[in-house]
């Protein structure tokens, strides 16, 4: 018996032995492989620590966006990382090879290779491995390419590829290993992984139908990975080869020899052509001390000013930045030169933002409008020699300009220098939901329909009839989708960029040149340094408004004066009254709400409150009111935590209101490094988003408490109560200097609203800028006594034009008038004059047929004398009955017209206007409002303050709405609702949000009861109850044709309605 026992665990020994091999995974896709990989890079790594393997390759699709995370997880696990890539034939996409890094080197050809991927039109695997790349090595499962290969100068590194997770890859690596053996290439296994467990195989699929829009049902075998191909333990790829214990060690011999080290977080700054005899340390400096003479020349700021300037400048070069400002000069500059006019100063085309406008350096430089000695600003916020990253300057163009300073960087440095920063995309729940269940099977109407019909969150479907794609969802969200362009954030370097990150396009109009790797997932690691050149619509507004003054010869505003905007008691009081609509950045519910309570009038003030209604500051909201409110009247009922708070938080009445006032208490009351009080506010959103360990957090506390115990004398008691001051200052917000920044834009336009209303709010509507709808501002237009005159053939522009109290909507908006006809139309009526009647302008123009019905229906004809019925019947007749075109908004009926009929009424006027423009012109909506019987025991929304404390009923259109989530993780909702008399806020809390959410998911009108309350002088309605409204215009001649015309109507996004044509 113990000979029988001794014998089977011998057996047993050997036969283990014999599937325990070194295999190391080369073959290895992530969820960066997108609409394909499954895992993590972080779950990958992770796998091969658990499995004791000591190496593992990251190889994902045409792309390296989650190289250089895989990198760092790998070194911080301990794990050695392989670097490659699996790249396809374009023409023939099943088909791929697998490069991998021998070294640093060798990454670099790896971005090489797949940006000559994805950049090149004519890229193939016969013209690129003509080239030798001996810091690669090659591998494919496909026997023709094996032999492609061979025949290049890259044989030496080539290695045929056998995969045995289905019949379709075993029958190939059959043929691949035969002729690997004539060839003499040396082989190597792999299991292609793309999940790590074959039970996910489901969500493989889903996400590959996904990407190739398509049904589960139509996905062909060789579209998809194999079931088994998840990511195997060594002893599993012993025992599915083996017979092939070579190819298995060969993984091994190849892992050995990839060892690519990469350089990283050493920044890669740009250098700059500089005047022969000096340097770039120089050249700063003297722009800078002249800049220095002229803004503060003869001034009692000057010995100051001069201090801190020697000292930034001291700080720049021994971190060796004086390039980076230079360059973001250079910019301005060019800017300054190229976009100002007459009207427009140069210091009105752009805004240094964020925190680099606390340098005085940049101020000198003209680069920055913000006089840090004036407005107190930290230049330790934005740079310090303790700071680890660099230095990072926001410059907001017009968002219509910006594509030109963009092109003039790429000119100046060279295309193949310059590349923009991508963004990834990623699944969010409803697109999540609705291309999973359109793999299912289901149409568009379908989800649609079910979207519509839950008046739970999508991720709470498991209990419904389609609880399998609810469940997919859950697993699909947050997973990458595609690649986007950065808002503005442009990567220059001194040698092609592409050595340094693989590149793609970005698709849409422009299609341009970005990386692929975000930043967030490398690009500072690999020491990148970003200059942002971002859009910015006020600034394209405030250029609109002043060409219109310009081109109407009225007085220059000077808005360039700061100064004189900000003191000018008319700008002061609009503010103060929160009658901001279409003002930038102040024209929101809740920062309009918040200026109104605190009476915001002057600059410091306005640079207070649009950082404090951030959520970092919303808690600290009420005690500044407060302060505030009884220091404008000369009480001050409240002392300073400790005496040494009073030069840090003066401002804000010993409140945070600015991301610095962090960072200074933390060093100045503290004492602690600059580099540690600026990690301590970072730490702040990391705490937010639950990110930090508690342990972390509170070794954190205690230094921080002893800190100012031993530095400024606090008690434990004053220390603690300032530390939990500090840490619930978590949540985004914004830097003084940033806040400033804008504030400086909110008053300019202002000015111009107070004294310009017509161009201001006109330039806001041509520029689609802004919080509101079209129809909204012009709404706000007639309550500031604009009248809004209709669309004119001889008269409209392209954009909206203002002039004294009017405005003429221009020819922007007419839905399917294109660019092109637009253009056409006033280039034609600028060479050759007006249009006489409708048969000229069809004659001089000749555009198709269904854009002059367009312009016929918005009534741009109207000043011929004829109705938009004969007209009509006159189109007919000039293109011809027999015309192969059909109109597509009229019926036969057409064919019936004759002249002399009567027109549309009013009402069918205005549907017409509203599918085609999206607003009213020959009516008010809140006008036809008003006789909807729903308004008759409804209060005006200018009357709210009458009612505090009264329960009331309230009538409109919903303008603006925002969702927000309260401290206890229940969601709740701000509205705003619109009657003709003004807007009023609504507040539905938790428990009503939750009784009416599916109500408030209707697009109105609205009837809504509640009581008025009062905060600090705003008047707001907490709601109790709400209906969605059912909506007939009052007027005798009409009928909604159909329940679509009138479900249509309701939404009031006219999308789908068709014109109602004259009976």
């Amino acid at each position: 018996m113990e000979d029988r026992v001794y014998i089977c665990a011998l057996f047993l020994a050997k036969e283990w032995s014999l599937f325990m091999v070194d295999f190391v995974p080369l073959h290895c896709h992530s969820v960066f492989s997108f609409h394909a990989g499954v895992c993590t890079v972080k779950e990958l790594v992770h796998r091969a620590k658990t499995l004791g393997m000591q190496s593992v390759a990251l190889t994902d699709t045409n792309r390296m966006s989650g190289l250089i995370l895989f990198y760092l997880e790998c070194v911080q696990q301990g794990i050695k990382p392989i670097l490659g890539v699996e790249l396809t034939n374009p023409r023939e996409p099943g088909e791929h090879i697998v490069l991998l890094a021998k070294n640093a080197e060798g990454y670099g050809d790896l971005c090489e290779v797949i940006t000559y991927r994805h950049l090149d039109p004519h890229f193939s695997f016969s013209r690129v491995f003509e080239k030798e790349w001996p810091n690669l090595f090659f591998f494919t499962s496909f026997p023709h390419l094996l032999e492609l290969m061979a025949a290049t100068p890259n044989r030496a590194n080539l290695y045929g590829e056998l995969i045995n997770n289905s019949e379709l890859t075993r029958n190939r690596s059959r043929v691949l290993e035969q002729k690997a053996g004539t060839l003499g290439v040396p082989l190597i296994v792999s299991n292609n992984s793309y999940f790590l467990e074959s039970s996910e195989w489901d969500l493989h699929r889903t996400l590959t139908a996904i990407g190739l829009s398509s049904t589960l049902s139509r996905l062909e075998p060789d579209e998809i990975a194999a079931k088994n191909a998840y990511f195997m333990s060594s002893e599993q790829m012993g025992r599915s080869f083996f017979n092939h214990r070579e190819a298995i060690s060969n993984t091994r011999q190849l892992a050995d020899q990839c060892n690519a080290m990469l350089t990283l977080n050493e920044w890669i700054l740009p250098e700059i052509d500089v005047p022969e005899g000096t340097t770039p340390d120089a050249l700063l400096a003297g722009y800078a001390r002249e800049g220095l003479e002229e803004n503060y020349g003869g001034t009692r700021e000057y010995a100051r000013a001069k201090q801190i300037q020697e000292m930034e400048l001291g700080v720049i070069s021994r971190l060796g930045y004086p390039s980076y400002f230079l360059i973001v000069k250079d910019i301005r500059d060019w800017a300054n030169g190229k976009l100002s006019n007459a009207y427009r100063r140069p210091r009105d085309c752009s805004i240094l933002r964020g925190s680099a406008a606390n340098s005085i350096t940049f101020y000198n430089l003209g680069v920055s409008d913000l006089d840090p000695i004036r407005y107190d600003l930290y230049f330790q916020r934005f740079l310090n020699e303790d700071r680890a990253s660099p230095p990072d300057a926001d410059l907001d163009f017009g968002w219509d300009e910006r594509d030109q300073v963009i092109d003039y960087i790429i000119d100046k440095w060279g295309e193949d220098r310059v590349a923009i920063t991508c963004t990834t995309n990623h699944f969010r729940t409803r697109a999540a939901f609705r291309e999973t269940a359109k793999v299912y099977g289901y149409s568009e109407e379908q989800v649609t329909q079910i979207m519509k019909s839950q008046k739970t969150r999508i991720e709470r479907l498991e209990d419904s009839e389609i609880s399998k794609i609810g469940s997919i969802t859950k697993r699909i969200k947050g997973r990458p989708r595609f690649l986007g362009q950065h808002p503005g954030g442009l990567l220059i370097t001194n040698d092609p960029i592409w050595r340094h990150v693989a590149l793609e396009r970005s698709g849409g109009e422009k299609d341009r040149v970005i990386t692929q790797i975000d930043m967030y997932n490398g690009i500072d690691e690999l020491g990148l340094i970003k200059f942002d050149v971002l859009g910015n619509g006020s600034l394209s507004v405030l250029r609109d408004a002043l060409g219109q003054l310009e081109d109407q010869s009225l007085p220059d505003p000077n808005v360039w004066d700061l100064e004189k905007c900000c003191h000018d008691p008319l700008v002061q009081d609009i503010i103060a009254k929160g009658r901001t609509k279409g003002v930038f950045y102040i024209e929101s519910p809740a920062q309009t709400r918040l200026n109104k309570k605190a009476q915001a009038q002057t600059f410091e003030e306005l640079t207070i409150t649009s950082s404090l209604v951030r959520p970092a500051g919303a808690s600290y909201c009420s005690v500044f009111i407060d302060r505030h409110r009884k220091m404008k009247e000369g009480i001050k009922d409240w002392d300073f935590l400790h005496p040494s708070l009073e030069p840090l938080l003066k401002e804000t009445h010993d409140v945070c209101a600015f991301q610095e006032d962090v960072t200074k208490i933390c060093h100045h009351i503290a004492g602690l490094s600059y580099k540690k009080s600026d990690s301590v506010r970072k730490m702040m959103n990391s705490l937010h988003e639950g990110d930090v360990p508690s342990e972390q957090w509170k070794r954190t506390a205690e230094e921080f408490i002893a800190g100012c115990m031993g530095n400024k004398g606090l008690t434990r008691a004053q220390a603690t109560e300032l530390w939990t001051r500090v840490s619930s200052f978590y949540g985004f917000s914004f830097c003084k200097s940033h806040s400033a920044s804008y504030a400086q834009l909110s008053f300019k336009c202002t000015y111009l609203k107070a004294y310009y209303p017509a161009q201001f709010l006109s330039a806001v509507i041509s520029n689609n800028h802004g919080l509101y709808t079209r129809d909204a501002y012009l709404n706000e237009a007639r309550r500031w006594g604009v009248r809004i005159l209709p669309i004119q053939i001889n008269e409209s522009g392209i954009k909206y034009w203002g002039k004294f109290n009017w405005i003429r909507p221009g020819l922007m908006h007419i839905r399917s008038l294109t660019q092109k006809s637009q253009d056409a139309i006033v280039l034609e009526r600028e060479r050759e004059g007006p249009f006489n009647n409708l048969e000229n302008f069809i004659t001089r123009m000749k555009i198709d047929r269904h854009e002059v019905e367009k312009l016929i229906l918005v009534g741009a004809f109207d000043s011929f004398g004829m109705s938009q019925p004969e007209m009509l019947y006159l189109l007919d007749g000039i293109y011809g009955k027999g015309s192969s075109y059909k109109s597509a908004l009229f019926s036969a009926r057409l064919r019936d017209l004759h002249p002399g009929l009567h027109d549309y009424t009013l009402t069918e006027k205005c549907l017409n206007e509203l599918h085609l423009l999206g607003f009213m012109l020959s009516g008010n909506i809140l006008e036809i409002l008003d006789l909807h019987p729903g308004s008759k025991s409804a209060i005006p929304a200018n009357e709210a303050h009458k009612y505090v404390g009264k329960g009331v009923k309230v009538f409109g259109w919903p303008v603006t709405e925002r969702i927000h989530v309260t401290s206890t993780g229940e969601p709740m909702q701000f509205l705003s609702v619109e009657d003709k008399t003004g807007v009023v806020d609504v507040l539905f809390w938790p428990r009503n949000y939750k009784r009416f959410g599916d109500v408030l998911a209707k697009p109105g009108p609205y009837e809504i009861w509640g009581q008025i309350v009062e905060d600090w002088g705003t008047f707001s309605l907490e709601a109790h109850s709400i209906k969605a409204a059912e909506w007939r215009p009052n007027q005798v001649d009409f009928e909604l044709a159909s329940d679509r015309l009138k479900d249509s109507f309701q939404n009031y996004t006219y999308a789908d309605i068709e014109p109602v044509a004259a009976a």
